[in-house]
């Protein structure tokens, strides 16, 4: 029986940044649904430099908290890790240029144009204008499954596309740009090849509540648990 999950929340924390508080309670909202603890543990930037792998091995999934970040290629290297790896992540707001990086790097092997990664990682703390739009999912994606319906009001100040030869590009490696708004921009995307891999360019932090979390962070969870029971499993497995 798994009574607990461990849950690393990426990112360096600052109790004046105003999404690293909310970030603490989303999680909060979830522990009256699920019957089994969960825990979150913060990880900065510093930790993620050496052995990504020892670092995060103990954690069931990640959440990929707001920047700026102290050390930002110390993050690219922990999103290539968890990619890779098959931990269940997701990352929401602005941290989805980070994740684009490592896509389009590592995925697609894009390496003709290097990003400043310096310059992307100052961006993370300008706050801009933020709206409610209607956000619509492709059945059958990983964010449909979260929601289970075709349609969500979320908060974001993002207006994203990207050129089609690149969104192609990423397409046949597995990648689903999975959400968009009336304006068909991009709203959210996802590694298609990996169990729960969800990188959103609104914000779940501003809709969730104790009565009603985010169902993007309770999806995150759920994948958390069964992450942790296979892990379980295949320990006791080995003892038999």
């Amino acid at each position: 029986m798994c009574k607990f999950v461990n849950i690393a929340i990426i990112g360096d924390y600052n109790f004046k940044i105003k999404s690293h508080n909310q970030t603490n309670a989303v999680f909060r909202h979830c522990e009256d649904h699920f019957e089994i603890g969960i825990n979150t543990f913060w990880i900065n930037s510093s930790e993620l430099k050496e052995n990504v792998d020892d670092t995060l091995k103990k954690y069931s999934a990640v959440y990929l908290a707001n920047g700026p970040y102290k050390h930002p290629y110390a993050i690219l290297k922990a999103i290539k890790h968890i990619r890779e790896a098959n931990i269940p992540f997701l990352a929401t707001d602005k941290t989805y240029k980070f994740v684009l990086m490592d896509l389009f790097e590592h995925v697609i092997g894009f390496r003709a144009i290097k990003p400043d990664v310096d310059v992307q990682n100052e961006k993370l703390n300008i706050h801009n204008l933020v709206e409610q739009k209607l956000v619509y999912f492709d059945e059958g994606s990983q964010i449909f499954d979260c929601y289970g319906r075709r349609t969500s009001f979320e908060y974001t100040s993002e207006a994203f596309q990207i050129d089609p030869n690149f969104a192609h590009n990423l397409k046949e490696k597995g990648v689903n740009f999975s959400g968009s708004d009336d304006q068909q921009f991009i709203q959210s995307m996802e590694y298609g090849n990996n169990s729960f891999f969800i990188s959103t360019m609104f914000s779940p932090l501003l809709s969730s509540t104790v009565a009603m979390p985010h169902p993007l962070l309770t999806g995150l969870i759920h994948f958390a648990v069964e992450t942790k029971k296979k892990a379980t499993e295949v320990d006791l497995a080995h003892v038999g």
